[in-house]
């Protein structure tokens, strides 16, 4: 058997939260919006003003940054969110997880409208739940369905930090290496679609030939064509291409070095770009395209090794990954050897790379 999930609609466009309740009306009546308080400023009032004029009505809830128990029940129970028919995500991971909780969990429709590119988050029906200190991940919820539409105001996501818009193209840039790794491990359960593939193949070329003139649009705070291309790479095509193949070392060494000293600090897509390039090491991709990879995360500002993330010693830190993750979820989707010492050394060896690399001995 195999399967395809998709979010019901995706739009991209300047200014396109004005014409919000012309697209979802068809979701109902009666809309609550959950965010934090910069994207609520950043999106009200144009949300609100498509209201003007139709027989649909809006509430705007301020929401946590962390998605936990506590706070999904503070919000599930608000009266007006109980009286929805639509929960409406606005800004990044935290109200996005917090909304898909309370929308799945109540059976009503979602409506995903990320205010940045960071990550490809928006068109899942994967939420994350933590501790209430927000130290831990305590479940990863798979919901029944992906959201019914996302919309992304390019002019929001212009203004935002370009570290937000980078950390969505190392998310994104690690989608075909790791959907390619689990492509080639055929496991029981739903086989991965030639569609899913092609899609995290034109994720990785959109960001190769755009990606950088995006970074550079968002440093001017401009909307051009490549960072509209960009942002529907990073939460869409890496989404669903991610979302329709699978994770290997990227997440899983990523995900990984969120427990290293002063690795939460980061953010997701950028601790999966350093772990994209140790899966590039370990599955021997050519060298002139790992030092490439490389030279395109220093040029966006993406950390490149365990180095640039942590001030714990390198070496420690590879001793410890290499034998913590080899039952990582993840990582055993990889088809090569990451047995301890192997994982270990290929941890060492893109420090050493990243921090030779003008060397003209390995360029060379």
């Amino acid at each position: 058997m195999k399967r395809l999930m998709f979010p019901g609609t995706f739009y991209v466009g300047n200014d396109i939260l004005k014409d919000f309740t012309k697209l979802a009306s068809c979701y109902g009546k009666k809309f609550v919006f959950i965010g934090d308080e910069v994207s609520l400023n950043v999106s009200k009032d144009q949300l609100a003003s498509s209201f003007e004029g139709s027989d649909c009505e809006c509430t705007f809830i301020l929401g946590g940054k962390l998605c936990c128990t506590s706070e999904v029940e503070r919000i599930s129970n608000i009266e007006e969110v109980k009286n929805a028919d639509c929960i409406c995500a606005v800004g990044g991971g935290g109200s996005m997880d917090i909304s898909k909780a309370v929308a799945w969990e109540s059976g009503k429709n979602l409506v995903m409208i990320p205010t940045t590119a960071s990550s490809d988050a928006p068109c899942t029906f994967v939420s994350l739940r933590y501790s209430e200190d927000g130290a831990h991940i305590i479940s990863d919820y798979m919901h029944y369905k992906c959201p019914e539409m996302v919309m992304i105001d390019s002019k929001i996501v212009a203004n935002a930090p370009t570290r937000l818009i980078a950390a969505g193209m190392g998310d994104a840039m690690a989608t075909w290496y790791e959907g390619t790794a689990c492509y080639r491990n055929k496991k029981e359960g739903p086989q991965i679609t030639e569609t899913a593939i092609a899609l995290c193949e034109m994720c990785k070329k959109i960001i190769q030939r755009d990606g950088l003139a995006a970074y550079e649009a968002v440093k001017a705070k401009i909307v051009t064509p490549q960072l509209e291309n960009v942002v529907e790479a990073n939460c869409f095509l890496s989404s669903m291409g991610g979302l329709n193949s699978g994770n290997a070392c990227g997440h899983g060494f990523g995900d990984w070095l969120a427990s290293v000293e002063g690795g939460h600090d980061y953010l997701h897509g950028e601790r999966v770009f350093v772990g994209l390039i140790v899966q590039m090491i370990l599955e021997k991709y050519p060298m002139e395209e790992i030092l490439n990879m490389i030279e395109f995360g220093r040029a966006v500002g993406l950390p490149v090794c365990v180095g640039d993330v942590t001030k714990e010693d390198v070496k420690e830190v590879a001793e410890r990954a290499g034998k913590e993750l080899q039952d990582d979820h993840f990582m055993v989707n990889l088809n090569c050897d990451y047995s301890p010492n192997v994982l270990s050394g290929a941890i060492l060896y893109a420090q050493y790379l990243a921090d030779n690399l003008e060397d003209e001995m390995i360029i060379f």
